[in-house]
């Protein structure tokens, strides 16, 4: 019986690595090819900014304050709230696994207009279905065909999944969106060795068997997309994976550039020329929070900076604590 027993324990133990294995992998390891995008495969976006006379002279102080600044909320991991003038975007919802970490309470979520998706991860829409079935009942949901068909799965209404892909075009009050393709970023491997060599794995086992019998459910199918933001006459880029498409033009010098932080062992480099092909005026950085541990971590974003300086002095980085409100000064 005792044989039998540790036998059972060392099967599962090979399971679960096994599972972390294909995780890293299947997420995005580089080298090994992904399913083909049901996304155009080429695309040039170029988009015309023209100053909006009107709009501008709205920008007026009300009691000490601007009435109509742009706010954004970090609610950790790829999550990103933009408000202006009472409307409520919300990015790529997801509520931290680690009880250490900030957890918004999910009515954060209630008055919330729209929710667009980068991609299907779990950790990108896990709680959309709470979200919508539990506090807001307005809201829709904007995502490619892969996340829909597992918010379908989920309990999520048909009617309140409104499917995108690169090209679309989207007028929200005086927020337009237009939908980029993107890319997942590529896992290196020594990423891939240092997690699965990390004892977090026994501190986070739990963890780590739902995140590997979750995962399976949560494809992304090559389907990540980049959301061009215009409020006004300023620009934010929104990527939800630290990469990008090689045969696309993006938008060069937005205001604002939201990029994940998170998923390599060698983030400081690996993400310089992305900075180099975009030329930001600001860098907003998010995901780079332990909120699914042991598959994430709690990444150091002052060596990132630093380097920002060094090479990039004349654009900030900007990194939120979790559930602070910003007012973002262009």
């Amino acid at each position: 019986m005792y044989m039998f027993q540790c036998k059972k324990i060392i099967i599962n133990i090979k399971n679960i690595f096994m599972g972390l294995f294909s995780f890293m992998f299947i997420n995005g390891c580089a080298g090994v090819p992904v399913k083909q995008s049901a996304l155009q495969t080429k695309q040039n976006i170029t988009t015309e900014i023209t100053n909006n006379t009107i709009l501008d002279q709205m920008l007026i102080e009300t009691d000490g304050a601007y009435a109509q600044k742009i706010k954004i909320k970090w609610f950790g991991t790829a999550a990103i709230l933009i408000e202006l003038n009472g409307m409520k975007i919300l990015f790529d919802p997801f509520v931290t696994m680690n009880n250490k970490l900030y957890k918004p309470p999910i009515d954060e979520f209630a008055a919330v207009d729209a929710i667009f998706v980068t991609h299907g991860h779990f950790d990108h829409i896990y709680d959309i279905p709470s979200i919508l079935n539990e506090v807001n009942k307005k809201a829709k949901v904007y995502c490619t065909t892969t996340p829909r068909k597992t918010l379908i799965s989920k309990g999520v209404e048909e009617e309140r999944i409104h499917t995108i892909t690169a090209g679309d075009f989207f007028n929200l009050g005086v927020i337009e969106i237009r939908v980029l393709k993107g890319k997942h970023i590529s896992f290196n491997i020594g990423l891939i060795i240092k997690k699965i060599l990390n004892p977090r794995i026994f501190t986070y086992w739990s963890n780590l068997s739902w995140i590997v019998k979750e995962n399976k459910n949560y494809d992304e199918a090559g389907e990540i997309v980049v959301y061009d933001i215009i409020v006004f006459n300023k620009r934010i880029l929104l990527m939800g994976s630290l990469n990008l498409d090689e045969n696309i033009e993006y938008p060069k010098s937005a205001d604002l550039l939201i990029l994940p932080f998170q998923g390599r062992s060698d983030l400081n480099t690996y993400a310089i020329p992305f900075i180099q092909r975009l030329e930001p005026k600001k860098v907003l950085l998010d995901h780079f929070d332990d909120s699914f541990p042991p598959i994430s971590s709690s990444v150091a974003t002052l060596p990132f900076v630093k380097l920002m300086r060094e090479k990039y002095p004349a654009i900030p980085v900007i990194c939120l604590n979790a559930g602070k409100e910003w007012i973002v000064d262009f």
